[in-house]
């Protein structure tokens, strides 16, 4: 997780999701529990963004606008396709950037 910065580092309790700038769960195993559980509770509790690197297919899906149903806006991109996260949207990566 990419937090909010705070003048006390979350030493005074824990993050809520408000802080959250981004989430990022890598899946090997864990694929279908992450897309159909994990990440609907994150949408549901407001979670802005949230990355799913799938190793198995080299794929990584985007996932913003968070709302009770789930997010809004999924995106599917290859190993080499460039990306930038909404906190620092100066910054353009790719999945090969991240896992190699």
């Amino acid at each position: 997780m990419l937090l909010a910065p705070r003048a006390d580092f979350y030493t005074g309790g824990l993050p809520e999701p408000p802080d959250v700038r981004l989430l990022v769960e890598v899946a090997d195993s864990s694929l279908l529990y992450d897309r159909r559980t994990k990440f609907p509770l994150y949408a549901r509790s407001g979670v802005a963004e949230a990355w799913l690197v799938d190793l198995d297919s080299g794929r990584l899906e985007i996932h913003r606008g968070a709302g009770g149903a789930g997010y809004r806006d999924v995106r599917l991109l290859r190993m080499d396709e460039m990306f930038s996260p909404a906190a620092f949207p100066d910054l353009t990566v790719t999945l090969r950037d991240l896992i190699g």
